[in-house]
């Protein structure tokens, strides 16, 4: 089995606010997120724990892809770039990441929402298809609140992009700026998908709350100017999805012990 994918040299803070859509870590962090970041910048402290709250249906009900470019100085870096697929239906998500390194490895995340477990699907290059099943975690972040609150503009700028009228979003922190064209029309995964993640910084329900939609664009720039993220959300469908995409048939399950304690 190949290791772990590894998560892109980000500040913390942009993958929180990025942690629904970044593609190395949604297919990861529920395994490997505590080895990862178990000390965070800026006076924050990451853990994982096992999933005892009780069930919520998803709110977004569809499926879309994002393709996600890292860039370092100003350069498109090497396993960039990286594309993510979600499924929702009510009760599971399905989430795969393709990196240009791992052409023909097929592998994927389901989550069982009302059974709280997880399960890494795998397809080798016989045909042969497992699954790890494992409990399912959340991610604990604990944040010193020395943070400023971020500063969030909802402009009068908008684009149109696959038929939707976008509006630009701008939030401005100490740790970069993102900026996202939002289609307000649309109902946003992230919700559904920051679930797993408890934290204590207002900032990021800030940040979410202000969106208000569905950011089909967005780009993410460190403060330190050099770290550049630029992300396109492709082939949105709401309200309907195949809910063959979550069968286990044909997989050979393994129930695996807890992972990240």
């Amino acid at each position: 089995m190949r290791p772990p994918l590894q998560a892109p040299k980000l500040h913390a803070k942009a993958l929180l606010l990025t942690l629904a859509l970044v593609a190395t870590l949604t297919a990861t962090a529920q395994i490997n997120i505590g080895n990862m970041v178990p000390k965070a910048g800026g006076g924050q402290n990451v853990s994982v724990e096992d999933d005892k709250s009780p069930f919520v249906p998803n709110s977004f009900i569809g499926s879309f892809r994002m393709e996600n470019h890292l860039f370092k100085n100003g350069k498109e870096e090497k396993n960039s770039p990286t594309t993510l697929r979600y499924w929702s239906s009510a009760e599971m998500t399905l989430m795969k990441t393709e990196l240009p390194d791992n052409k023909g490895q097929d592998m994927k995340m389901l989550t069982d929402l009302i059974g709280k477990w997880q399960y890494m699907l795998m397809t080798d290059d016989k045909g042969r298809r497992t699954a790890m099943k494992s409990r399912k975690k959340n991610i604990v972040v604990k944040d010193d609140g020395k943070h400023p609150e971020p500063e969030v503009k909802v402009t009068d700028e908008t684009k149109v992009i696959d038929g939707h009228t976008c509006v630009k979003v701008v939030s401005t922190s100490t740790d970069g700026t993102w900026t996202g064209w939002v289609a307000k029309d649309l109902p946003a995964p992230f919700g559904d998908m920051l679930r797993n993640v408890k934290t204590g910084d207002p900032g990021m329900s800030k940040r979410m709350s202000e969106l208000q939609g569905f950011p089909l664009e967005f780009e993410w720039v460190d403060a330190n100017g050099k770290d550049t993220m630029h992300c396109y959300i492709k082939d949105v469908v709401v309200g309907t999805v195949d809910e063959s995409v979550f069968s286990l048939d044909g997989y050979e399950v393994t129930e695996m012990p807890s992972f990240g304690q």
